[in-house]
């Protein structure tokens, strides 16, 4: 069987489930919700700093706890299914098995971050009336979102099938206040590049670097500051996505699913 195919059955599992709901809803409750929050306010000089900021600053704040819901549904819809009898009994390597539950959320992400951005911008231009807008910039915010939030995929769906649903659920808790105060705000500013949950958060500002908007001292140069920031975020990013990755893959190979969680 090859990979897509069984990327296919994956996301065949997931219909009647509350994880189509997610994937599907989400991604339009999100923007319409912001922009109805920023159509209470005027146009000020920093209108389009102050939407980017809220609408991503919001999203990526919220991924850990989203991430670790949707990991858990998926590993508590596989305990159900004869405690993983199922799931072990397939006649595929478990690591197409792990890798296609992996890349199917991380598409599911790629989808839902890239269709709420895109609903956000035809607001801005249509509803809000925002001047100008710089698309490009909302773009770079939505990839590196994504690129900002692969640790988080590789590291719960281990943790899910591991220790189950409900701890998944309870560090993505976690997870949700640690990126609100080290993504969010300066308490973080020195050590977030060593903080997987800030890395969404804090990679997402640095297109804000690039708006014309945007006050910088004297004497820093943009692009430079980008290319900084940029690199204290990315290179941990994909380095512990890989490790993750690897070790997860090797983990899954001598996985028994032998125990049952409440």
């Amino acid at each position: 069987m090859s990979f897509l195919q069984v990327l296919s059955s994956e996301w065949i599992k997931t219909k009647r489930t509350a994880i189509r709901l997610i994937v599907f809803v989400t991604p339009i409750v999100y923007p319409v919700c912001m922009l109805w929050y920023f159509s209470k306010y005027s146009n000020p000089s920093s209108w389009q700093i102050k939407i980017y900021s809220g609408f991503f600053e919001v999203l990526t704040v919220s991924i850990p706890i989203i991430v670790s819901l949707l990991t858990g549904l998926i590993s508590f819809q596989e305990e159900k299914s004869g405690n993983f009898i199922g799931l072990l009994a397939e006649p595929v390597s478990r690591a197409k098995l792990y890798m296609s539950k992996l890349v199917l959320l991380i598409l599911s992400a790629i989808m839902d971050i890239f269709l709420a951005t895109f609903l956000m911008l035809l607001g801005m231009s249509f509803i809000l009336h925002v001047d100008d807008v710089h698309y490009g910039l909302f773009w770079q915010g939505a990839l590196l979102s994504v690129i900002g939030s692969l640790f988080l995929f590789s590291m719960h769906i281990f943790i899910s099938f591991a220790y189950g649903m409900g701890a998944s659920i309870a560090i993505g808790g976690g997870g949700f206040l640690i990126s609100a105060i080290i993504g969010a705000t300066v308490v973080g500013d020195d050590m977030w590049p060593f903080i997987p949950w800030a890395w969404a958060v804090r990679l997402t500002k640095i297109p804000i670097l690039l708006m014309p908007e945007a006050k910088l001292a004297n004497g820093i140069q943009p692009s430079e500051l980008f290319l900084q920031e940029l690199m204290k975020g990315m290179i941990p990013a994909i380095i512990c996505f890989v490790f993750a990755t690897i070790g997860g893959i090797i983990w899954f190979n001598r996985w028994e699913g032998n125990k049952s969680y409440e």
